[in-house]
């Protein structure tokens, strides 16, 4: 089982990650996961639809910070018709010496990615850490049933470490505790070796709402928070983040 993590997702500067962790205990029980979006779009010379989440690939790995309580995440929607394991080798790379793998994101139309090519990724990668985003379309896929995600999720076991249950893919829709312990609960028991994440709207002002349904169940679960951290302008809003870390640790010590 994985270490767990609070995540936030659009970092985009060595210096917003720096002052969260600046803010972070000493030896902190969990993680603080640094996401970074990767844009196709910018792979390509193309523009990217959301420039203050999604910084040029070349800066990516400077954003990234060796400090141990770290872990690094490269956050990648393949393409439809990519290669998807040369796309995620090719996300890693991006992500530099201090990148400690991806989260993957579901290609539209294709939520669930082909097995075998995240295997060939992670032969040729090595990964410490792969997450795979069960978000609205996996669920749709099973028709919302539990039962049925987790079947599809236990078909990843032994090659990610992680599945992320989101329905808000960084839109800051409200999490639904009670929904997600069904899918938690579910995921759990096809797939006990398998790390667990929920999201959705998390901030410092609602985690305690939000997550506390959840609690002490799945006090080891991990989280992740994008779209309530950004300002008017899509910016993240480091004192936002801060204030969400810390009562996260405090909620989940």
């Amino acid at each position: 089982m994985t270490t767990p993590y609070i995540g936030i997702t659009g970092f985009t500067s060595p210096a917003e990650v720096a002052d969260v962790v600046a803010a972070l205990p000493t030896e902190p029980e969990r993680l603080l996961m640094c996401g970074v979006p990767l844009s196709n779009a910018l792979l390509t010379g193309e523009s990217s639809d959301a420039p203050n989440r999604c910084p040029p690939p070349d800066a990516i790995a400077g954003i990234f910070s060796a400090d141990p309580r770290c872990v690094n995440l490269v956050h990648y929607r393949p393409q439809p018709g990519a290669n998807l394991a040369d796309a995620l080798a090719r996300a890693h790379e991006v992500g530099g010496p201090n990148c400690h793998g991806v989260q993957i994101n579901a290609t539209r139309g294709i939520p669930w990615p082909d097995p075998a090519t995240l295997v060939a990724y992670r032969q040729r990668c090595q990964p410490q850490r792969i997450v795979l985003q069960a978000g609205r379309e996996a669920m749709a896929s099973v028709d919302g049933d539990p039962t049925r995600l987790a079947q599809r999720c236990a078909d990843y076991a032994g090659i990610v470490t992680d599945v992320l249950v989101d329905a808000s893919e960084g839109l800051g829709l409200p999490l639904d505790a009670t929904r997600s312990a069904e899918y938690l609960e579910a995921i759990a028991e096809a797939a006990p070796d398998l790390g667990l994440v929920v999201a959705g709207g998390l901030c410092a002002e609602n985690v305690g709402e939000l997550l506390s349904p959840l609690l002490p169940r799945w006090a080891g679960v991990s989280i992740d928070a994008e779209g309530r951290l950004r300002d008017g302008n899509d910016v993240l809003d480091v004192r936002a983040a801060v204030a969400y870390v810390g009562a996260a640790i405090e909620l989940l010590k």
